[in-house]
């Protein structure tokens, strides 16, 4: 019965050691060709060797990563990474690419970077890191109203 309750206890502890192992990120996002800060959108942490997934939301170019809450950070490790919901006003019908919106919006930063498989970043997570940046390219078809 005693082993019982520590194999019990073991997965409990790993999960909780596991946790508070996490590392707080905070980063930013801005336009490779002048710096500007992306204003809106959302940045993913894809694991490179788990199912692990994460998202942060990009406000005024900045955002915090978090694994169980928004801000608790991530496990050390590799990760794919890609971006979403970074979109500007388009007018209506217009054709962005090969895409015509009748939402009015249109991804401001170049498409490769709305899918891990094509974004071609990856971001090593471990003690010593803090910030992150990422400068991208804005998507050339994109013409703000």
């Amino acid at each position: 019965m005693k082993n019982l309750r520590r194999l019990l206890i073991l997965p409990a502890l790993l999960l909780i050691v596991g946790c508070s192992g996490n590392v707080k990120i905070t980063g930013t996002v801005t336009y490779s060709d002048d710096g500007a800060p992306v204003e809106t959108g959302t940045v993913c942490f894809i694991s490179t060797t788990s199912d692990f997934m994460s998202r942060g939301t990009i406000t005024n170019g900045t955002f915090t990563m978090g694994s169980l809450k928004a801000d608790d950070g991530l496990p050390p490790d590799t990760y794919d990474v890609y971006f979403t919901g970074v979109e500007g006003v388009v007018k209506k019908g217009e054709t962005v690419g090969d895409v015509t919106y009748e939402d009015q919006t249109a991804p401001t930063i170049d498409l490769k970077y709305l899918s891990a498989a094509t974004s071609g970043i990856q971001q090593t997570v471990d003690k010593s890191t803090k910030t992150v940046e990422f400068k991208l390219d804005r998507n050339p078809d994109f013409k703000p109203l």
